[in-house]
């Protein structure tokens, strides 16, 4: 509040003095100023020589700055300049001032205005009965509110919510601004009071001091308070330190520490506490230890087309972030490699791109947050390189791709491996005069291999060594047919695509480490390699074959499907059997979309070629209408030949307005499977042009043993503009 207070009087005084006190009106006039022009009903000198007296809509403008009045009064001898009723002052920002009265030395040290107003920005208004500036250039404000809620014409409705206070002082020596008697008020009822606080004036260099602190409760971990302090350490450095009070645990500490450097930037934030394991409930169990995470990441540029930088994502135990409700999903900072779910991931990487190429060198480490997983089976990268160049054919002909790969995995426990593959990549497009679409396309791959402590049948490890040369060629067909009509028009376009693959001689020698989940969509179906590493090839003659059907109708009403399989004439399966493309004939791939007014849905599965069972399916759907909102998702993988544990589930969103401002609402997960809610939520929500706020039962159940189940009330306010408050 007090930032947007003594913005808006340093402009004002500022404005108005550089308008009003001006050459039209003091009669040493100031050549490097711009002149004054003046507008007004009558323009009479007062006798005497006190001075001038403007009247009847007067407009003064100076440059860009303008000020609106019935009349304004110069009287040099008292050291004066004053503008009267309906004071609007326009310029120096980008929004008017509006007073009743504006009074100024002709020195332009010291004023007043009274009735004073503004709006501000992100439709912020505030008001004061007075704004006084004094000679040092601080401003002082008397009973002054800040809202950024519409104010009803006839001033007896209250805002939804302002923050009003006694005296509000912006301290141009120590850039600092203090309160007296500062309240909250909700519907016009004080709902939170300080008898004094101050903070740094926004206009100024960042300043140490405390931030909105964070309140909550819940089932785990009871109530907690969370005080951040911001300690500005320098211009491009600061520091985060928020100690976290818990009723049912011991105490942890948080901290994020930010730095700008001239070649890029670095972020890291953590957490640490010493306490047992809890359950949903908070009772302690297990043995006390130091418990923490690391996430963090930086990126530096060594010149315009190279930069390096680094990640780092670390826990002491696989459930420290869930038990304090942090996430596991870090921030993207920019890193090239991206965890799977559950796992977290460190990296050094150094990567250049030009518009022609890229290149990367990569080492990471991982680390499992799964329970049934041992890190020491987990690979690290040691490193990993890319490097890839697109060249120009000649006109016509498309592009080639010239890429080289390679990967050096190290484990505590198990096999290490080491790749290195050279690729040859070309496609162009063809169109013919019948509208037929031809896609030729050509791969070549060297690949070089040498695997380290390998099982052997009769006990022990080995070691292998070994090369592969490998290549396909094909095309892909489409051909178009439109039928436009009077109020549907319709596209049919049939696809085939057939492949000529060499053998692969070394199948029975390798480990696959880089195509290990495969799951057959409409895109991977045409695609010339379907695996989406190098270690699987797919050898042999194949056609994938398909149709696609659009209809467009009304205003951007569509619906669109698709049906196809693809067929192998002959070659050995390297895929796994949950992939769909383990038998001769791949399984169905069928998509489909709707938008139809406020209606849409989607939905992608696959079908099994003998028995047509649905082995996976990924529907959703969602309506926004009137007064509901609603969105619901369905995903089922029950494919027999998986070797991992069917998933069923729903996820239901449901948002229905009650009034202009009040909505119920609700969300859930459920696992069919288990018949169990993952997570679900209800309760009610409050939203105008000025706050949003919710409050909210949520209760998560993820089936872990060693955490439980926990529910939590939520309440969740956001006042625009001024900043949030979130229970948990």
């Amino acid at each position: 509040m007090a930032s947007q207070f003594s913005r808006l009087a340093a402009a004002l005084f500022s404005t108005t003095a550089l308008v009003l006190a001006s050459p039209a009106f003091a009669q040493d006039a100031n050549p490097d100023e711009p002149p004054v022009y003046l507008e007004a009903d009558s323009v009479v000198e007062l006798g005497d020589g006190a001075g001038y007296l403007a009247r009847g809509e007067v407009r003064a403008q100076q440059g860009d700055r303008t000020v609106f009045a019935d009349e304004v009064e110069y009287r040099p001898a008292i050291n004066r300049v004053i503008a009267r009723g309906n004071v609007q002052i326009h310029g120096g920002g980008q929004y008017p001032q509006y007073a009743d009265e504006v009074e100024l030395d002709s020195e332009l040290s010291t004023g007043i205005a009274l009735g004073f107003a503004s709006m501000l920005e992100n439709d912020g208004r505030m008001a004061a009965a007075s704004a006084i500036r004094q000679a040092n250039g601080s401003v002082q404000l008397e009973n002054a509110y800040y809202t950024a809620c519409p104010l009803c014409e006839d001033g007896e409705t209250e805002p939804t919510w302002r923050v009003r206070a006694r005296e509000v002082i912006q301290d141009a020596d120590d850039q600092m601004i203090y309160y007296r008697d500062a309240q909250l008020e909700v519907l016009g009822v004080p709902v939170l009071y300080a008898p004094v606080f101050a903070h740094p004036d926004p206009s100024s260099e960042r300043r140490s001091g405390f931030l909105f602190p964070d309140v909550g409760l819940s089932s785990r971990l009871g109530a907690l308070y969370q005080q951040p302090y911001l300690w500005a350490i320098s211009p491009s450095q600061d520091l985060v330190v928020a100690p976290r009070v818990m009723t049912n645990v011991n105490p942890l500490l948080f901290a994020d520490y930010r730095k700008r450097f001239w070649s890029g930037t670095m972020e890291l934030e953590g957490s640490w506490t010493d306490e047992f394991e809890i359950d949903s409930e908070g009772d302690r169990f297990g043995e006390k230890e130091h418990r923490w995470h690391l996430f963090g990441g930086g990126r530096f540029d060594i010149s315009d087309e190279w930069r390096w930088g680094f990640g780092v994502q670390r826990v002491s135990d696989d459930l420290h972030l869930r038990r304090y409700d942090f996430s596991e999903d870090d921030d993207d900072r920019g890193a090239p490699l991206e965890a799977d779910a559950r796992r977290l991931v460190s990296q050094l990487y150094v990567e250049g791109r030009t518009p022609n190429s890229y290149g990367s060198i990569i080492s990471a480490s991982y680390q499992s947050l799964r329970t049934n997983e041992d890190d020491d089976t987990i690979p690290n990268i040691m490193p990993m390189l890319q490097y890839r160049r697109v060249f120009n054919a000649p006109e016509g002909w498309g592009r080639v791709n010239l890429d080289v790969n390679g990967v050096f995995l190290d484990r505590t426990e198990g096999s290490d491996y080491q790749r290195l593959s050279t690729t040859i990549d070309w496609r162009t497009r063809w169109v013919a005069p019948a509208g037929i679409v031809v896609e030729p396309f050509a791969y070549g791959r060297v690949d070089a291999y040498h695997l380290s402590d390998i099982p052997l049948t009769g006990g022990g490890t080995g070691n292998d060594g070994f090369d592969r040369q490998l290549g396909l060629a094909g095309a892909e067909v489409s051909w178009p047919f439109f039928r436009g009509g009077n109020t549907v028009d319709v596209v049919l376009e049939p696809v085939i695509s057939a492949t000529i693959a060499t053998d692969d001689p070394a199948k029975d020698r390798l480990i696959n480490e880089d195509s290990l989940s495969i799951d057959l969509d409409e895109s991977l179906l045409f695609d010339s390699v379907r695996a989406p590493g190098f270690d699987l090839w797919e050898e042999g003659q194949r056609i994938s074959y398909g149709v696609r059907a659009s209809a467009f109708w009304g205003s951007g009403n569509s619906a669109s499907a698709f049906i196809g399989q693809s067929h192998r004439m002959d070659g050995e399966t390297q895929f796994d059997p949950s992939s769909g493309l383990a038998t001769e004939d791949s399984d169905y791939v069928v998509s489909g979309e709707l938008n139809w007014g406020a209606f849409r849905s989607e939905m992608q599965a696959r079908l099994d070629s003998e028995d047509y069972d649905v082995d996976r399916i990924d529907a959703s759907a969602s309506y926004t209408g009137g007064r509901v909102t609603a969105g619901l998702r369905y995903l089922d993988v029950s494919d027999d030949d998986s070797l991992r544990s069917p998933q069923r589930e729903v996820t239901a969103q449901f948002t229905y307005q009650l009034t202009a401002r009040w909505s119920m609402i609700a969300n859930v997960t459920r696992d069919l499977d288990i018949d169990t809610s993952r997570r679900q939520e209800t309760g009610f929500r409050y939203e105008d042009d000025c706050t949003r706020m919710e409050i909210v039962y949520e209760r998560q159940d993820l089936g872990i043993d060693r955490l439980g189940p926990s529910e939590s009330i939520q309440f969740r306010v956001a006042l625009f503009t001024l900043g949030s408050v979130a229970e948990e």
